[in-house]
């Protein structure tokens, strides 16, 4: 990614029990093997305000029969109408799913955080929505 220390890590999805059994176990792995080193692996999302934060992104798809009920060729951006129910509703509550996707006071400190020495920020910070937004 952007910031130093910084990797992406991807998985194969799944439903959502085994994707949060597989991303607690990921950071409980990489932490037990960093102490076996002497070292020390942190997740903390902003340590640094002038370097880029840390985050962790979703990509999240609706299936039904077998299909991805977001996807329809015809619409715009490709994207289904249930789709832009879903981005909608994700965005109306973006507050309140605050409490679960920033569980601690130092990921508060990402949002609305300044433009990083790099130029970019690559984690969310703000409640926003386009086509190919990563910030």
């Amino acid at each position: 990614e952007d910031a130093n220390g910084q990797f992406e890590m991807n998985w194969e999805y799944d439903n959502a029990l085994v994707t949060a059994d597989r991303h607690a176990f990921f950071k409980y792995m990489v932490r037990s093997i960093a102490e076996k080193h002497g070292m020390r692996a942190t997740f903390m999302p902003k340590p640094f305000i002038d370097l880029t934060g840390s985050g962790c992104h979703m990509h999240v798809s609706l299936w039904k029969d077998g299909r991805n009920a977001f996807e329809d060729e015809a619409g715009e951006l490709g994207l289904a109408p249930i789709a832009y129910n879903f981005i909608g509703g994700v965005i109306q509550e973006a507050p309140a799913l605050c409490a679960l996707t920033n569980p601690s006071v130092n990921s508060y400190k990402r949002i609305n955080a300044p433009r990083t020495l790099s130029g970019a920020t690559w984690a969310p910070n703000t409640v926003t929505y386009t086509g190919n937004n990563r910030t």
